[in-house]
């Protein structure tokens, strides 16, 4: 497939991301009505939404950046995607495999060094029967150092200014908890599974981690100039100060970003940035060949054992708004992308403080249900 910017995209780019008259929708109100209902508790958010058979980017914001309400929100600002970051990593994996430098089978033993091979087997687990699909599916069986008790919140909350590197939670993982099961047999989500993933691309790239993305994915050739990996490279001249974190009413805005790094998280962007990102990856625009999306969407199975808790496919969820069956990612911090292949439109969202029954997605998917069915 091409790399390229479709030349629609790149119109409504320059005409300053608004809709064509035509396909007006107004998402702005959307966001204003969702900040002033008191009963969400929403301090703010942004949002971009892309449709490209309806001639649709649009990018807006409302309320403010924090829960103080000090600062007006921009949709320029950047924030911490968390676990958004690991559609990144499953694409990245897969582009390696496109270019037959790993394959989908592969141990995890192949890659990892010696010192993070000992520490899962002083664990209890055996590293050469973990594939690199086990890992993008959450079929590992290994224990989420981030989030499979409270422990690693709580400690992170305890020592805030502690730089965390990846070995240091690979080994937090293993001293919280067990083995979850067999590898296959199992489905956990886990952000070990993915830190080890960001440590075979840097092993396969000889790269970084954030520099292998940028390659891999092409941020420079899709124009995401708001995208970075916080902690591994520079951000972006001239880049807004970030919207605040929270867990809970605490404020982790500076919290060191080796908390949520490596892998599992780490990348901070804007819903702009995020939104061309997953329409370029299912619009042909990131993978060479084509049958590599397929793969990434494929259904993995029923497992042996208990029923799965989400739909997970690799770096992504299937899940429907509506009843439209389409694709998701969350992240801890409040961001959440939809992807809905039919009529093909994207959706992305970043709440300043992530609340309960604002109802935006539903409320966008709507009105695009609307003006597809309309045009």
């Amino acid at each position: 497939m091409k790399h390229h910017i479709p030349l629609i995209i790149v119109l409504l780019f320059v005409m300053g991301c608004k809709t064509t008259p035509k396909n007006s929708a107004n998402f702005q109100l959307i966001l204003d009505k969702s900040v002033k209902n008191k009963n969400n508790q929403l301090s703010g958010v942004s949002m971009t939404v892309i449709a490209p058979k309806l001639n649709i980017l649009w990018t807006g914001a409302s309320g403010f950046d924090s829960k103080k309400k000090t600062h007006k929100l921009s949709a320029k600002q950047p924030f911490r995607i968390a676990s958004g970051t690991k559609t990144f990593v499953a694409a990245a994996i897969l582009r390696l495999q496109e270019e037959k430098k790993l394959t989908l089978e592969d141990s995890i033993a192949t890659y990892l060094s010696d010192e993070h091979l000992q520490l899962l087997r002083s664990d209890g687990y055996d590293p050469k029967a973990i594939t690199i699909k086990h890992c993008l599916l959450h079929r590992s069986g290994l224990f989420d150092y981030a989030e499979g008790n409270t422990s690693y919140i709580d400690s992170i909350i305890k020592n805030p200014t502690k730089k965390w590197t990846r070995t240091e939670q690979l080994k937090f993982a293993m001293d919280a908890g067990d083995p979850l099961g067999n590898p296959g047999e199992v489905y956990g989500y886990s952000d070990t599974g993915y830190i080890l993933l960001g440590e075979i691309i840097e092993k396969v790239t000889g790269k970084s981690l954030a520099q292998a993305l940028r390659q891999l994915l092409g941020y420079d050739r899709l124009g995401m100039k708001s995208t970075w990996m916080e902690g591994l490279e520079d951000p972006p001249a001239g880049i807004s100060q970030p919207v605040h974190r929270y867990i809970g009413d605490y404020d982790a805005t500076t919290l060191d970003n080796s908390i949520d790094l490596f892998g599992g998280g780490g990348i901070s962007s804007t819903t702009k940035d995020l939104a061309i990102f997953i329409d370029a990856l299912f619009n042909g625009q990131i993978f060479k060949n084509t049958e590599t999306l397929s793969i990434m969407l494929e259904d993995p199975g029923t497992l042996p054992y208990g029923a799965e808790s989400e739909d997970y496919r690799m770096g992504l969820s299937k899940e429907g708004v509506m009843g439209i069956s389409g694709y998701m990612h969350r992240g801890f911090w409040g961001t959440v992308w939809i992807h809905m292949p039919k009529p093909n439109y994207t959706i992305v969202v970043n709440f300043t403080n992530e609340p309960e029954g604002a109802g935006i997605i539903t409320k966008t998917t709507e009105k695009l249900q609307k003006l597809a069915q309309a045009d």
